[in-house]
């Protein structure tokens, strides 16, 4: 995988990974923050602008389709996004749903679900 795993001495971390280039898992992610909670649903409302930004040293967005949660135990999960990006050529299925992945990079990963793909025509 494409991150460490850390020891946080029993505490309950979700690092919160933002795709660099919004909604493409293929492309490098950043670390926006890290949530003391075990709760993804948890994690995924406390890092949203409603009301005010949630990152008051950064203007970081909202966390959103293509963005990656990792609990303490390494588990990933995807927020699944409509494709592969802008300019991509996927589809995916289960988009808007939440999935465990097991092959998360901070470089960018392929997704393992179903998809169709599709090219440009001119």
């Amino acid at each position: 995988m494409g991150f460490k795993k850390q020891s946080y001495g029993g505490l309950k971390m979700i690092k919160i990974y933002h795709a660099k280039e919004l909604g493409n898992n293929e492309k490098p992610y950043e670390c926006v923050a890290q949530v003391n909670t075990d709760s993804i649903q948890e994690a995924y409302h406390s890092t949203q602008n409603i009301d005010d930004n949630w990152c008051t040293w950064d203007n970081k967005r909202s966390t959103s389709s293509g963005d990656v949660l990792v609990k303490n135990d390494d588990t990933a999960y995807f927020l699944v996004p409509m494709g592969n990006g802008r300019n991509g050529n996927k589809l995916y299925e289960n988009y808007g749903e939440t999935e465990v992945i097991n092959n998360f990079d901070v470089q960018g990963f392929e997704y393992q679900g179903k998809f169709k793909t599709f090219q440009e025509t001119n």
